[in-house]
Protein backbone atom coordinates (compact mmCIF):
# COMPACT_ATOMS: atom_id res chain seq x y z
CA UNK A 1 0.00 0.00 0.00
CA UNK A 2 1.70 3.18 -1.36
CA UNK A 3 -1.00 5.31 -0.49
CA UNK A 4 -3.47 6.07 2.35
CA UNK A 5 -7.20 6.79 1.89
CA UNK A 6 -8.68 8.95 4.71
CA UNK A 7 -12.09 11.22 5.37
CA UNK A 8 -10.95 14.51 5.61
CA UNK A 9 -12.96 17.21 7.10
CA UNK A 10 -12.12 20.09 4.48
CA UNK A 11 -14.21 22.10 5.92
CA UNK A 12 -17.44 22.35 8.38
CA UNK A 13 -20.13 20.50 6.57
CA UNK A 14 -17.31 19.09 4.06
CA UNK A 15 -15.95 15.44 4.27
CA UNK A 16 -14.07 13.51 1.47
CA UNK A 17 -11.80 10.95 1.39
CA UNK A 18 -8.65 11.56 -0.36
CA UNK A 19 -5.31 9.88 -0.65
CA UNK A 20 -1.79 10.78 1.43
CA UNK A 21 1.25 8.93 0.88
CA UNK A 22 1.81 6.17 3.22
CA UNK A 23 4.39 7.16 5.34
CA UNK A 24 7.44 5.64 7.16
CA UNK A 25 7.79 6.06 10.99
CA UNK A 26 10.58 8.20 12.21
CA UNK A 27 12.08 7.29 15.59
CA UNK A 28 9.59 6.29 17.86
CA UNK A 29 6.99 6.47 15.99
CA UNK A 30 4.32 3.92 14.84
CA UNK A 31 2.35 3.23 11.48
CA UNK A 32 -1.48 1.47 12.43
CA UNK A 33 -3.89 0.02 10.06
CA UNK A 34 -7.27 1.24 11.89
CA UNK A 35 -9.53 -1.40 12.21
CA UNK A 36 -12.26 0.63 13.75
CA UNK A 37 -12.51 4.53 14.42
CA UNK A 38 -15.80 5.62 16.56
CA UNK A 39 -17.57 8.99 16.13
CA UNK A 40 -17.47 11.18 18.98
CA UNK A 41 -19.53 13.82 20.30
CA UNK A 42 -16.97 16.47 19.79
CA UNK A 43 -16.38 15.00 15.98
CA UNK A 44 -20.44 15.70 15.20
CA UNK A 45 -19.05 19.37 16.90
CA UNK A 46 -15.91 19.52 14.13
CA UNK A 47 -18.19 19.11 11.08
CA UNK A 48 -20.85 21.54 12.83
CA UNK A 49 -17.97 24.13 12.63
CA UNK A 50 -18.26 24.11 16.37
CA UNK A 51 -14.77 24.57 16.50
CA UNK A 52 -13.79 26.29 19.97
CA UNK A 53 -12.26 23.16 22.46
CA UNK A 54 -11.64 22.94 26.11
CA UNK A 55 -13.65 26.14 26.10
CA UNK A 56 -12.48 28.24 29.53
CA UNK A 57 -9.76 26.36 30.44
CA UNK A 58 -5.86 26.64 29.82
CA UNK A 59 -6.20 24.15 26.93
CA UNK A 60 -8.46 26.28 24.79
CA UNK A 61 -7.99 26.62 21.36
CA UNK A 62 -9.47 26.60 17.70
CA UNK A 63 -9.20 23.66 15.71
CA UNK A 64 -7.29 23.69 11.70
CA UNK A 65 -9.26 22.28 8.86
CA UNK A 66 -8.46 20.09 7.27
CA UNK A 67 -8.53 17.59 9.61
CA UNK A 68 -9.03 13.54 10.02
CA UNK A 69 -10.98 13.15 12.70
CA UNK A 70 -10.90 9.73 14.97
CA UNK A 71 -9.49 9.41 18.52
CA UNK A 72 -11.48 6.30 20.00
CA UNK A 73 -9.52 3.96 18.13
CA UNK A 74 -7.97 -0.19 17.57
CA UNK A 75 -5.83 -1.24 15.04
CA UNK A 76 -3.12 -3.51 14.32
CA UNK A 77 0.83 -2.16 14.46
CA UNK A 78 2.08 -2.16 10.61
CA UNK A 79 5.48 -0.41 11.41
CA UNK A 80 7.70 0.86 14.29
CA UNK A 81 10.47 3.47 14.45
CA UNK A 82 13.09 1.64 16.01
CA UNK A 83 11.87 0.02 18.96
CA UNK A 84 8.36 1.14 20.67
CA UNK A 85 6.40 0.09 23.46
CA UNK A 86 3.39 -0.29 24.75
CA UNK A 87 2.24 0.94 28.40
CA UNK A 88 3.45 -2.06 29.77
CA UNK A 89 6.95 -1.65 28.82
CA UNK A 90 6.75 -4.33 26.24
CA UNK A 91 8.41 -4.02 22.35
CA UNK A 92 5.88 -3.55 19.86
CA UNK A 93 6.01 -5.69 17.02
CA UNK A 94 4.09 -5.64 13.77
CA UNK A 95 0.77 -7.51 13.87
CA UNK A 96 0.08 -6.29 17.66
CA UNK A 97 -3.53 -5.25 18.32
CA UNK A 98 -3.34 -1.81 19.82
CA UNK A 99 -5.37 1.21 21.40
CA UNK A 100 -3.56 4.57 20.75
CA UNK A 101 -4.69 7.11 23.81
CA UNK A 102 -5.94 9.70 22.55
CA UNK A 103 -3.88 12.70 23.55
CA UNK A 104 -0.17 12.64 23.38
CA UNK A 105 1.71 14.84 25.97
CA UNK A 106 4.52 16.93 25.38
CA UNK A 107 7.09 15.20 27.93
CA UNK A 108 9.11 18.61 28.52
CA UNK A 109 6.82 20.91 30.28
CA UNK A 110 6.86 21.29 33.74
CA UNK A 111 4.08 19.09 34.62
CA UNK A 112 5.33 16.19 31.99
CA UNK A 113 8.60 16.56 33.75
CA UNK A 114 6.80 15.99 37.56
CA UNK A 115 4.66 13.32 36.91
CA UNK A 116 1.64 15.26 36.87
CA UNK A 117 -1.12 13.60 35.30
CA UNK A 118 -0.85 13.73 31.04
CA UNK A 119 -4.01 15.80 31.00
CA UNK A 120 -2.24 19.05 32.62
CA UNK A 121 0.44 19.23 30.11
CA UNK A 122 0.57 22.63 28.85
CA UNK A 123 1.61 21.42 24.74
CA UNK A 124 -0.60 18.38 24.49
CA UNK A 125 -1.95 17.32 21.11
CA UNK A 126 -4.90 15.15 20.30
CA UNK A 127 -5.69 13.24 17.71
CA UNK A 128 -8.47 14.06 15.08
CA UNK A 129 -8.84 17.26 16.68
CA UNK A 130 -5.34 19.55 17.42
CA UNK A 131 -3.35 17.40 15.42
CA UNK A 132 -4.51 17.98 11.74
CA UNK A 133 -3.48 17.76 8.10
CA UNK A 134 -1.47 20.37 7.62
CA UNK A 135 1.23 18.79 9.52
CA UNK A 136 3.27 16.11 7.85
CA UNK A 137 2.82 12.95 7.71
CA UNK A 138 -0.74 13.90 7.90
CA UNK A 139 -2.38 10.67 9.18
CA UNK A 140 -3.36 12.07 12.60
CA UNK A 141 -6.52 10.86 12.58
CA UNK A 142 -8.71 7.39 12.71
CA UNK A 143 -11.08 8.07 9.88
CA UNK A 144 -8.52 6.22 7.88
CA UNK A 145 -6.62 3.01 6.50
CA UNK A 146 -3.64 3.95 8.25
CA UNK A 147 -2.82 6.23 11.41
CA UNK A 148 0.40 7.76 11.86
CA UNK A 149 1.13 7.82 16.18
CA UNK A 150 3.66 10.27 17.53
CA UNK A 151 5.98 9.35 19.13
CA UNK A 152 5.15 9.42 23.09
CA UNK A 153 1.90 8.25 22.35
CA UNK A 154 0.13 6.08 25.54
CA UNK A 155 -0.28 2.62 23.43
CA UNK A 156 -2.20 0.07 25.36
CA UNK A 157 -2.07 -3.80 23.98
CA UNK A 158 -5.11 -5.60 23.15
CA UNK A 159 -5.83 -8.62 25.06
CA UNK A 160 -6.15 -11.87 22.39
CA UNK A 161 -9.32 -12.54 23.55
CA UNK A 162 -10.98 -9.01 23.32
CA UNK A 163 -12.77 -7.74 20.19
CA UNK A 164 -11.89 -5.23 17.91
CA UNK A 165 -15.79 -4.20 18.15
CA UNK A 166 -15.22 -3.91 22.06
CA UNK A 167 -11.46 -2.61 22.18
CA UNK A 168 -12.73 0.54 20.14
CA UNK A 169 -14.50 1.48 23.45
CA UNK A 170 -11.77 1.69 25.82
CA UNK A 171 -11.09 5.47 25.41
CA UNK A 172 -15.02 5.70 26.02
CA UNK A 173 -14.72 3.74 29.12
CA UNK A 174 -11.62 5.51 30.29
CA UNK A 175 -13.85 8.25 30.35
CA UNK A 176 -16.13 6.70 32.90
CA UNK A 177 -13.63 7.51 35.71
CA UNK A 178 -15.63 10.19 36.84
CA UNK A 179 -17.59 7.26 38.58
CA UNK A 180 -14.90 5.90 40.85
CA UNK A 181 -14.45 9.87 41.57
CA UNK A 182 -17.61 10.14 42.69
CA UNK A 183 -17.50 7.24 44.96
CA UNK A 184 -14.29 7.96 46.55
CA UNK A 185 -15.94 11.92 47.07
CA UNK A 186 -18.78 10.22 48.97
CA UNK A 187 -16.15 8.12 51.02
CA UNK A 188 -14.25 10.95 51.81
CA UNK A 189 -17.37 12.79 53.01
CA UNK A 190 -18.29 10.23 54.67
CA UNK A 191 -21.19 8.90 52.64
CA UNK A 192 -21.69 5.28 51.52
CA UNK A 193 -20.02 4.40 48.55
CA UNK A 194 -22.28 1.24 47.87
CA UNK A 195 -25.92 0.52 47.68
CA UNK A 196 -26.77 4.15 46.45
CA UNK A 197 -28.50 5.29 43.23
CA UNK A 198 -27.04 6.83 40.28
CA UNK A 199 -28.86 8.84 37.34
CA UNK A 200 -27.47 8.73 33.94
CA UNK A 201 -29.00 11.71 31.72
CA UNK A 202 -28.77 10.30 28.01
CA UNK A 203 -28.08 6.74 26.83
CA UNK A 204 -25.18 7.76 23.77
CA UNK A 205 -22.46 5.73 24.24
CA UNK A 206 -21.28 8.13 26.91
CA UNK A 207 -23.89 7.22 29.16
CA UNK A 208 -24.33 3.70 28.32
CA UNK A 209 -20.60 2.89 29.42
CA UNK A 210 -20.97 5.38 32.37
CA UNK A 211 -24.24 2.95 33.17
CA UNK A 212 -22.46 -0.28 32.93
CA UNK A 213 -19.34 1.06 34.65
CA UNK A 214 -22.26 1.71 37.51
CA UNK A 215 -23.43 -1.39 37.20
CA UNK A 216 -20.00 -3.21 37.73
CA UNK A 217 -19.47 -1.28 41.11
CA UNK A 218 -22.83 -2.41 42.42
CA UNK A 219 -23.09 -4.82 45.17
CA UNK A 220 -24.33 -8.46 44.55
CA UNK A 221 -27.83 -8.34 45.05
Amino acid sequence: MSFVRAAVTERPGRITVQQFSRPDPGPGAVLMQVRYSGICGTDKHTFRGENKQYAGTPHERDLTYPLICGHENVGVVMATGGEVCDSEGRALRPGDRIVPGANVPCGTCHFCRNNYPYYLCSRMEDYGNSLHCGRAPHLFGGWAECMYLLPGTPIFRVPDNLPDDVAVLTEIMAVTHGVEAALNLLGMMGGNRFGGSIAVLGVGPLGLCHLIKARRWAPAS
